[in-house]
């Protein structure tokens, strides 16, 4: 067993080059360009939303509170009248940096946690190829299945999480080689 402590460095490593492949993968690269749609009328549609001043948030519609507003007629009628469907409305000020930070923070949890496994599981002077099996697997778990059901209930098209599952397996991939470079001797 290894004390966590000593793994601080490809903790933060591995976060940073995920935090960079991140970026790289969405300001650079083309596969996520087609994650969203155009509205076929955008706007009509922000003539229509924009002066309901809905507070940042996301909302769904029509919306329910419990299980048996789904019994009523009306519940049923707006169902059945469409749309159907989920919103996301923004802060008017959208902050890049504390977005960049948060991501940044959500990495060095997972390489923290994936750390953690390694010091459970791995022994000091562990090759190599045995780092990457173990740790590259928890970072590819980590990285590519839990948004999924999420994209299932909200309509994310299959491409779309396809997309996500592959940089996710880059991310979880890359942060196993990281840790297996690192790894204590």
């Amino acid at each position: 067993m290894i004390p966590i402590a000593q793994l601080w460095l490809p903790i933060l490593v591995s976060a940073a080059a995920v935090w960079v492949a991140s970026a790289i993968i969405w300001m650079a690269m083309p596969h996520h360009k087609n994650d969203y749609s155009r509205l076929p009328d955008e706007t009509r549609f922000s003539a229509a939303v924009g002066p309901l001043g809905l507070p940042p948030g996301t909302y769904g519609f029509p919306f329910v509170s419990n299980h048996d507003e789904t019994k009523t007629p009306e519940f049923k009628k707006q169902w059945a009248d469409g749309p159907r469907g989920h919103l996301s409305i923004w802060p008017e000020k959208v902050s890049m940096a504390r977005n960049m930070l948060v991501t940044f923070a959500v990495f060095l949890v997972v390489s923290g946690l994936i750390g953690y496994i390694g010091s459970l599981t791995l022994a000091p002077g562990a090759g190599f190829s045995k780092v990457l099996q173990v740790l590259g697997t928890a970072g590819v778990l980590s990285y590519c299945f839990a948004f999924i059901p999420n994209g299932v209930w909200f309509g994310q098209s299959a491409r779309t999480m396809t997309m996500h599952v592959l940089d996710g397996v880059l991310y979880g991939l890359g942060t196993g080689a990281v840790f297996a470079a690192m790894w204590p001797k």
